[in-house]
Protein backbone atom coordinates (compact mmCIF):
# COMPACT_ATOMS: atom_id res chain seq x y z
CA UNK A 1 0.00 0.00 0.00
CA UNK A 2 2.84 2.38 0.84
CA UNK A 3 4.67 1.59 -2.41
CA UNK A 4 1.47 2.28 -4.37
CA UNK A 5 0.67 5.44 -2.43
CA UNK A 6 4.17 6.81 -3.00
CA UNK A 7 3.97 6.30 -6.77
CA UNK A 8 0.38 7.54 -7.16
CA UNK A 9 0.73 10.58 -4.90
CA UNK A 10 3.81 11.71 -6.82
CA UNK A 11 1.47 12.27 -9.75
CA UNK A 12 -1.34 13.87 -7.75
CA UNK A 13 -3.56 10.78 -7.88
CA UNK A 14 -5.69 10.12 -4.79
CA UNK A 15 -6.35 6.43 -4.13
CA UNK A 16 -9.68 5.02 -3.04
CA UNK A 17 -8.78 2.07 -0.83
CA UNK A 18 -11.07 -0.95 -0.60
CA UNK A 19 -11.07 -1.82 3.11
CA UNK A 20 -12.95 -4.42 5.13
CA UNK A 21 -14.19 -3.31 8.54
CA UNK A 22 -12.13 -6.01 10.31
CA UNK A 23 -8.84 -4.66 8.93
CA UNK A 24 -9.61 -0.93 9.09
CA UNK A 25 -7.88 -0.33 12.44
CA UNK A 26 -4.60 -1.80 11.20
CA UNK A 27 -4.48 0.67 8.30
CA UNK A 28 -6.06 3.67 10.04
CA UNK A 29 -2.87 5.68 10.60
CA UNK A 30 -1.65 5.48 6.99
CA UNK A 31 -5.11 6.02 5.52
CA UNK A 32 -5.64 9.08 7.70
CA UNK A 33 -2.33 10.55 6.60
CA UNK A 34 -3.07 9.93 2.92
CA UNK A 35 -6.58 11.36 3.27
CA UNK A 36 -5.19 14.58 4.75
CA UNK A 37 -2.30 14.95 2.31
CA UNK A 38 -3.73 13.71 -1.00
CA UNK A 39 -7.50 13.30 -0.62
CA UNK A 40 -7.47 9.51 -0.32
CA UNK A 41 -10.83 7.85 0.35
CA UNK A 42 -12.08 4.47 1.51
CA UNK A 43 -14.58 2.04 0.06
CA UNK A 44 -16.23 -0.39 2.45
CA UNK A 45 -15.74 -3.93 1.17
CA UNK A 46 -18.64 -6.14 2.17
CA UNK A 47 -19.05 -9.90 1.91
CA UNK A 48 -22.70 -10.90 2.09
CA UNK A 49 -22.09 -14.60 1.40
CA UNK A 50 -22.07 -15.76 5.06
CA UNK A 51 -25.39 -14.03 5.74
CA UNK A 52 -26.98 -14.77 2.39
CA UNK A 53 -26.38 -18.50 2.47
CA UNK A 54 -28.07 -20.63 -0.20
CA UNK A 55 -31.71 -19.65 0.37
CA UNK A 56 -32.39 -18.43 -3.17
CA UNK A 57 -30.77 -21.52 -4.70
CA UNK A 58 -33.83 -23.50 -3.70
CA UNK A 59 -36.16 -24.69 -6.44
CA UNK A 60 -39.04 -23.92 -4.07
CA UNK A 61 -40.26 -20.51 -5.19
CA UNK A 62 -42.03 -19.86 -1.90
CA UNK A 63 -38.84 -20.52 0.11
CA UNK A 64 -36.83 -18.34 -2.25
CA UNK A 65 -39.32 -15.50 -1.88
CA UNK A 66 -39.28 -15.84 1.91
CA UNK A 67 -35.48 -15.80 1.89
CA UNK A 68 -35.42 -12.57 -0.10
CA UNK A 69 -37.84 -10.95 2.36
CA UNK A 70 -35.61 -12.04 5.25
CA UNK A 71 -32.50 -10.68 3.52
CA UNK A 72 -34.18 -7.33 2.89
CA UNK A 73 -34.54 -7.10 6.68
CA UNK A 74 -31.08 -8.42 7.65
CA UNK A 75 -28.73 -6.93 5.08
CA UNK A 76 -29.30 -3.23 5.91
CA UNK A 77 -28.49 -3.93 9.57
CA UNK A 78 -25.39 -5.93 8.64
CA UNK A 79 -24.04 -3.27 6.28
CA UNK A 80 -24.84 -0.53 8.80
CA UNK A 81 -22.91 -2.39 11.50
CA UNK A 82 -19.92 -2.87 9.16
CA UNK A 83 -19.97 0.83 8.33
CA UNK A 84 -20.06 1.70 12.04
CA UNK A 85 -17.06 -0.56 12.69
CA UNK A 86 -15.13 1.13 9.89
CA UNK A 87 -15.96 4.58 11.22
CA UNK A 88 -14.92 3.67 14.75
CA UNK A 89 -11.52 2.66 13.38
CA UNK A 90 -11.18 5.62 10.98
CA UNK A 91 -13.00 8.59 12.43
CA UNK A 92 -13.04 10.74 9.26
CA UNK A 93 -14.37 7.95 7.06
CA UNK A 94 -17.91 8.33 5.74
CA UNK A 95 -17.98 5.86 2.86
CA UNK A 96 -20.66 6.30 0.20
CA UNK A 97 -19.26 3.54 -2.03
CA UNK A 98 -19.32 -0.14 -1.10
CA UNK A 99 -17.42 -2.91 -2.83
CA UNK A 100 -18.27 -6.54 -3.19
CA UNK A 101 -17.99 -9.47 -5.54
CA UNK A 102 -21.32 -11.14 -4.70
CA UNK A 103 -24.10 -8.82 -5.81
CA UNK A 104 -27.85 -8.98 -6.19
CA UNK A 105 -30.82 -6.64 -6.19
CA UNK A 106 -31.31 -7.05 -2.42
CA UNK A 107 -27.78 -5.77 -1.80
CA UNK A 108 -28.59 -2.69 -3.88
CA UNK A 109 -31.72 -2.14 -1.79
CA UNK A 110 -29.77 -2.55 1.46
CA UNK A 111 -27.01 -0.14 0.39
CA UNK A 112 -29.59 2.52 -0.46
CA UNK A 113 -31.27 2.04 2.92
CA UNK A 114 -27.99 2.64 4.75
CA UNK A 115 -27.09 5.73 2.72
CA UNK A 116 -24.60 4.37 0.18
CA UNK A 117 -24.61 5.78 -3.35
CA UNK A 118 -22.28 3.46 -5.28
CA UNK A 119 -21.38 -0.22 -5.64
CA UNK A 120 -17.90 -0.96 -6.99
CA UNK A 121 -16.78 -4.30 -8.44
CA UNK A 122 -18.87 -4.99 -11.54
CA UNK A 123 -17.17 -7.29 -14.04
CA UNK A 124 -18.10 -6.84 -17.70
CA UNK A 125 -18.35 -10.43 -18.97
CA UNK A 126 -17.86 -12.01 -15.54
CA UNK A 127 -20.33 -14.82 -14.97
CA UNK A 128 -21.78 -13.29 -11.78
CA UNK A 129 -22.45 -9.93 -13.47
CA UNK A 130 -22.94 -11.13 -17.05
CA UNK A 131 -25.09 -8.69 -18.98
CA UNK A 132 -23.94 -5.58 -17.11
CA UNK A 133 -22.57 -2.60 -19.10
CA UNK A 134 -18.87 -1.91 -19.48
CA UNK A 135 -19.07 1.42 -17.64
CA UNK A 136 -20.93 3.15 -14.82
CA UNK A 137 -24.71 2.70 -14.80
CA UNK A 138 -27.79 2.73 -12.59
CA UNK A 139 -28.78 -0.91 -11.97
CA UNK A 140 -32.38 -2.05 -12.15
CA UNK A 141 -34.23 -2.52 -8.86
CA UNK A 142 -35.00 -6.09 -9.98
CA UNK A 143 -31.68 -7.25 -11.44
CA UNK A 144 -28.29 -6.03 -10.29
CA UNK A 145 -26.72 -6.70 -13.73
CA UNK A 146 -29.37 -4.86 -15.80
CA UNK A 147 -30.00 -1.24 -16.56
CA UNK A 148 -33.65 -0.28 -16.46
CA UNK A 149 -36.18 2.51 -16.28
CA UNK A 150 -36.86 1.61 -12.63
CA UNK A 151 -33.43 2.10 -11.09
CA UNK A 152 -31.97 1.52 -7.64
CA UNK A 153 -30.31 4.98 -7.56
CA UNK A 154 -27.06 3.21 -6.71
CA UNK A 155 -24.27 3.86 -9.24
CA UNK A 156 -22.80 0.57 -10.45
CA UNK A 157 -19.03 0.90 -11.02
CA UNK A 158 -16.78 -1.52 -12.93
CA UNK A 159 -13.86 -3.07 -11.03
CA UNK A 160 -11.65 -1.88 -13.88
CA UNK A 161 -12.22 -0.36 -17.31
CA UNK A 162 -11.77 -2.89 -20.10
CA UNK A 163 -11.78 -2.84 -23.88
CA UNK A 164 -14.27 -5.02 -25.79
CA UNK A 165 -11.58 -7.42 -27.10
CA UNK A 166 -10.47 -8.02 -23.50
CA UNK A 167 -13.75 -9.71 -22.66
CA UNK A 168 -15.21 -12.60 -24.67
CA UNK A 169 -18.74 -12.67 -26.10
CA UNK A 170 -19.56 -15.37 -23.56
CA UNK A 171 -19.20 -15.09 -19.75
CA UNK A 172 -16.00 -16.14 -18.05
CA UNK A 173 -15.40 -17.64 -14.64
CA UNK A 174 -12.73 -15.25 -13.35
CA UNK A 175 -12.09 -11.54 -13.43
CA UNK A 176 -9.76 -10.10 -16.05
CA UNK A 177 -7.88 -7.95 -13.56
CA UNK A 178 -4.37 -9.34 -13.88
CA UNK A 179 -2.12 -6.49 -12.83
CA UNK A 180 0.87 -7.71 -14.81
CA UNK A 181 -1.15 -7.90 -18.03
CA UNK A 182 -3.03 -4.65 -17.58
CA UNK A 183 -0.44 -2.18 -16.38
CA UNK A 184 2.99 -3.63 -16.91
CA UNK A 185 2.69 -4.63 -20.58
CA UNK A 186 0.88 -1.49 -21.75
CA UNK A 187 -2.66 -2.89 -22.03
CA UNK A 188 -3.96 -0.44 -19.44
CA UNK A 189 -2.43 2.51 -21.31
CA UNK A 190 -4.12 1.34 -24.50
CA UNK A 191 -7.43 1.13 -22.65
CA UNK A 192 -6.96 4.63 -21.25
CA UNK A 193 -6.16 5.98 -24.74
CA UNK A 194 -9.32 4.40 -26.08
CA UNK A 195 -11.54 5.84 -23.34
CA UNK A 196 -9.95 9.27 -23.79
CA UNK A 197 -10.59 9.12 -27.55
CA UNK A 198 -14.26 8.25 -26.88
CA UNK A 199 -14.87 11.11 -24.45
CA UNK A 200 -15.90 13.46 -27.26
CA UNK A 201 -19.13 11.67 -28.18
CA UNK A 202 -20.15 10.76 -24.64
CA UNK A 203 -21.85 13.15 -22.24
CA UNK A 204 -19.99 11.46 -19.36
CA UNK A 205 -17.40 8.68 -19.38
CA UNK A 206 -15.28 7.33 -16.52
CA UNK A 207 -12.07 5.34 -16.69
CA UNK A 208 -11.53 3.12 -13.65
CA UNK A 209 -8.16 1.55 -12.81
CA UNK A 210 -7.94 -1.22 -10.22
CA UNK A 211 -4.51 -2.01 -8.79
CA UNK A 212 -3.98 -4.77 -6.22
CA UNK A 213 -1.66 -3.56 -3.47
CA UNK A 214 -0.61 -7.13 -2.72
CA UNK A 215 0.80 -7.45 -6.24
CA UNK A 216 2.58 -4.09 -5.98
CA UNK A 217 4.54 -5.40 -3.00
CA UNK A 218 6.21 -8.04 -5.18
CA UNK A 219 7.16 -5.77 -8.10
CA UNK A 220 10.79 -5.39 -9.14
CA UNK A 221 12.37 -1.96 -9.54
CA UNK A 222 11.86 -2.16 -13.29
CA UNK A 223 8.19 -3.02 -12.85
CA UNK A 224 7.71 -0.17 -10.38
CA UNK A 225 9.19 2.15 -13.01
CA UNK A 226 6.61 0.88 -15.51
CA UNK A 227 3.83 1.58 -13.02
CA UNK A 228 5.27 5.05 -12.45
CA UNK A 229 5.41 5.68 -16.20
CA UNK A 230 1.80 4.58 -16.65
CA UNK A 231 0.45 6.75 -13.83
CA UNK A 232 2.48 9.72 -15.11
CA UNK A 233 0.99 9.21 -18.58
CA UNK A 234 -2.58 9.09 -17.27
CA UNK A 235 -2.20 12.06 -14.94
CA UNK A 236 -0.61 14.29 -17.58
CA UNK A 237 -3.10 13.57 -20.38
CA UNK A 238 -5.18 16.66 -21.26
CA UNK A 239 -8.43 14.66 -21.05
CA UNK A 240 -7.82 13.55 -17.47
CA UNK A 241 -9.84 14.82 -14.54
CA UNK A 242 -8.62 12.75 -11.62
CA UNK A 243 -11.29 11.72 -9.10
CA UNK A 244 -11.76 9.43 -6.15
CA UNK A 245 -14.53 6.84 -6.46
CA UNK A 246 -16.91 8.91 -4.27
CA UNK A 247 -16.35 11.87 -6.61
CA UNK A 248 -17.04 9.63 -9.61
CA UNK A 249 -20.38 8.73 -8.04
CA UNK A 250 -21.25 12.36 -7.28
CA UNK A 251 -20.27 13.44 -10.79
CA UNK A 252 -22.46 10.73 -12.30
CA UNK A 253 -25.42 11.60 -10.06
CA UNK A 254 -25.11 15.26 -11.03
CA UNK A 255 -26.33 14.55 -14.56
CA UNK A 256 -29.40 12.59 -13.49
CA UNK A 257 -30.46 9.23 -12.11
CA UNK A 258 -30.88 7.41 -15.41
CA UNK A 259 -28.21 5.50 -17.30
CA UNK A 260 -26.83 7.70 -20.08
CA UNK A 261 -26.29 6.48 -23.67
CA UNK A 262 -22.63 5.45 -23.65
CA UNK A 263 -20.33 4.62 -26.58
CA UNK A 264 -16.97 2.87 -26.68
CA UNK A 265 -15.36 2.53 -30.10
CA UNK A 266 -12.07 0.69 -30.40
CA UNK A 267 -10.54 1.96 -33.62
CA UNK A 268 -7.00 1.05 -34.57
CA UNK A 269 -6.74 4.16 -36.73
CA UNK A 270 -7.86 6.86 -34.28
CA UNK A 271 -5.70 9.87 -35.02
CA UNK A 272 -3.22 10.73 -32.32
CA UNK A 273 -3.71 7.50 -30.40
CA UNK A 274 -1.56 4.40 -30.15
CA UNK A 275 -2.89 1.41 -32.01
CA UNK A 276 -5.37 -0.47 -29.85
CA UNK A 277 -4.56 -4.15 -29.37
CA UNK A 278 -7.53 -6.24 -30.49
CA UNK A 279 -8.18 -9.88 -31.23
CA UNK A 280 -8.88 -8.95 -34.85
CA UNK A 281 -8.09 -6.10 -37.18
CA UNK A 282 -11.69 -4.84 -37.05
CA UNK A 283 -13.00 -2.03 -34.89
CA UNK A 284 -15.61 -2.83 -32.26
CA UNK A 285 -18.42 -0.50 -31.15
CA UNK A 286 -19.95 -1.20 -27.76
CA UNK A 287 -22.98 0.80 -26.64
CA UNK A 288 -25.44 0.79 -23.76
CA UNK A 289 -28.36 2.82 -22.47
CA UNK A 290 -31.31 2.30 -20.13
CA UNK A 291 -32.91 -0.30 -22.40
CA UNK A 292 -30.12 -2.32 -23.99
CA UNK A 293 -26.47 -3.04 -24.65
CA UNK A 294 -25.30 -3.52 -28.25
CA UNK A 295 -22.00 -4.70 -29.75
CA UNK A 296 -21.05 -4.11 -33.39
CA UNK A 297 -18.17 -5.31 -35.55
CA UNK A 298 -16.71 -3.04 -38.21
CA UNK A 299 -18.32 -3.56 -41.59
CA UNK A 300 -21.59 -5.00 -40.20
CA UNK A 301 -24.60 -2.76 -39.75
CA UNK A 302 -26.46 -5.18 -37.48
CA UNK A 303 -25.20 -5.80 -33.94
CA UNK A 304 -23.39 -9.06 -33.25
CA UNK A 305 -24.74 -9.05 -29.69
CA UNK A 306 -27.88 -7.57 -28.16
CA UNK A 307 -28.49 -7.47 -24.41
CA UNK A 308 -32.14 -6.64 -23.84
CA UNK A 309 -32.86 -4.97 -20.49
CA UNK A 310 -36.58 -4.28 -20.93
CA UNK A 311 -37.97 -7.41 -22.64
CA UNK A 312 -35.32 -10.13 -22.31
CA UNK A 313 -35.99 -13.70 -23.37
CA UNK A 314 -37.87 -15.74 -20.77
CA UNK A 315 -35.57 -17.14 -18.08
CA UNK A 316 -32.60 -15.19 -19.45
CA UNK A 317 -30.24 -14.23 -16.62
CA UNK A 318 -28.08 -11.95 -18.78
CA UNK A 319 -30.65 -10.52 -21.21
CA UNK A 320 -28.87 -11.87 -24.30
CA UNK A 321 -31.05 -12.14 -27.40
CA UNK A 322 -30.43 -15.28 -29.45
CA UNK A 323 -32.40 -14.65 -32.65
CA UNK A 324 -31.16 -11.25 -33.75
CA UNK A 325 -33.14 -9.36 -36.40
CA UNK A 326 -31.28 -8.94 -39.69
CA UNK A 327 -31.58 -6.32 -42.40
CA UNK A 328 -33.71 -7.71 -45.21
CA UNK A 329 -33.32 -4.69 -47.45
CA UNK A 330 -30.96 -1.72 -47.40
CA UNK A 331 -31.81 0.95 -49.96
CA UNK A 332 -29.41 3.91 -50.06
CA UNK A 333 -30.04 6.68 -52.57
CA UNK A 334 -28.39 10.01 -53.31
CA UNK A 335 -29.61 13.26 -54.72
CA UNK A 336 -27.68 16.48 -55.17
CA UNK A 337 -27.96 17.53 -51.52
CA UNK A 338 -29.31 14.46 -49.70
CA UNK A 339 -28.33 10.92 -48.73
CA UNK A 340 -31.37 8.75 -48.00
CA UNK A 341 -30.95 5.39 -46.25
CA UNK A 342 -33.88 3.00 -45.91
CA UNK A 343 -33.73 -0.22 -43.90
CA UNK A 344 -36.25 -3.06 -43.71
CA UNK A 345 -36.02 -5.50 -40.79
CA UNK A 346 -38.24 -8.30 -39.56
CA UNK A 347 -38.42 -8.89 -35.81
CA UNK A 348 -40.16 -11.66 -33.90
CA UNK A 349 -40.80 -9.34 -30.95
CA UNK A 350 -40.72 -5.74 -29.82
CA UNK A 351 -37.18 -4.98 -28.65
CA UNK A 352 -34.51 -2.27 -28.40
CA UNK A 353 -32.08 -2.36 -31.31
CA UNK A 354 -29.58 -0.31 -33.27
CA UNK A 355 -27.66 -0.03 -36.52
CA UNK A 356 -24.10 1.08 -37.22
CA UNK A 357 -23.49 2.70 -40.60
CA UNK A 358 -19.70 2.58 -40.86
CA UNK A 359 -17.92 5.27 -42.80
CA UNK A 360 -17.32 9.00 -42.83
CA UNK A 361 -20.54 11.04 -42.65
CA UNK A 362 -18.92 14.16 -41.24
CA UNK A 363 -20.22 17.31 -42.87
CA UNK A 364 -23.75 15.92 -43.21
CA UNK A 365 -26.61 16.78 -40.89
CA UNK A 366 -29.83 14.98 -40.06
CA UNK A 367 -32.75 16.14 -42.20
CA UNK A 368 -35.36 13.52 -41.23
CA UNK A 369 -35.60 10.14 -39.51
CA UNK A 370 -38.10 7.88 -37.78
CA UNK A 371 -35.34 6.41 -35.59
CA UNK A 372 -35.23 7.05 -31.85
CA UNK A 373 -31.79 8.67 -32.10
CA UNK A 374 -29.09 9.25 -34.72
CA UNK A 375 -25.57 9.92 -33.42
CA UNK A 376 -22.34 10.79 -35.24
CA UNK A 377 -19.18 9.21 -33.87
CA UNK A 378 -16.89 11.75 -35.50
CA UNK A 379 -15.88 10.50 -38.97
CA UNK A 380 -16.02 6.83 -37.93
CA UNK A 381 -19.67 5.86 -38.21
CA UNK A 382 -23.31 6.82 -37.83
CA UNK A 383 -25.18 5.13 -34.98
CA UNK A 384 -28.93 4.67 -35.41
CA UNK A 385 -30.87 3.69 -32.29
CA UNK A 386 -34.32 2.18 -32.91
CA UNK A 387 -37.04 0.33 -31.02
CA UNK A 388 -38.31 -2.49 -33.20
CA UNK A 389 -41.90 -3.69 -33.23
CA UNK A 390 -42.98 -7.27 -33.85
CA UNK A 391 -43.17 -7.86 -37.59
CA UNK A 392 -41.78 -5.72 -40.39
CA UNK A 393 -39.98 -2.49 -39.50
CA UNK A 394 -39.20 0.31 -41.97
CA UNK A 395 -36.46 2.68 -40.83
CA UNK A 396 -35.40 5.78 -42.71
CA UNK A 397 -32.55 8.22 -42.19
CA UNK A 398 -32.14 11.27 -44.43
CA UNK A 399 -28.92 13.27 -44.31
CA UNK A 400 -28.29 16.57 -46.00
CA UNK A 401 -25.29 18.75 -46.73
Amino acid sequence: MRFLAEVAHKHGIPITWGIEATSARAFAKDLTEWHASHGGEVTLMVDIAPIWGSGTDSSDLIKSAEHIVTMREKLPDYISSEKDRLQRAIEWANPIVAGGMQKNHVLLYALAQVGFAGLWGYGWGDRADDGCPFGCFFPSVDRHNFCGASTSRIVGIPHTSLLPPQTPLGPKETEDTDFQAQVLNGTAQQAFDCYAANAGWNRWLAYIQRIDAVEVASLTSEQLNRLDTYLAYVSEAPETQIMSLPDVVRSRQAIGEQTQPTFLLTDTEMEGEEEVSTTSDKSILSYYDTECQLVFEEGRMEPIRVTNYISPPISSRNGAEVNLPQIEQFRPSRSRSQLRMQFTLESTKAMPYGLAVWGNHAGLTLAASNAQEVTWLDNQLLFVRVNLQAGKNEIEVVLTI
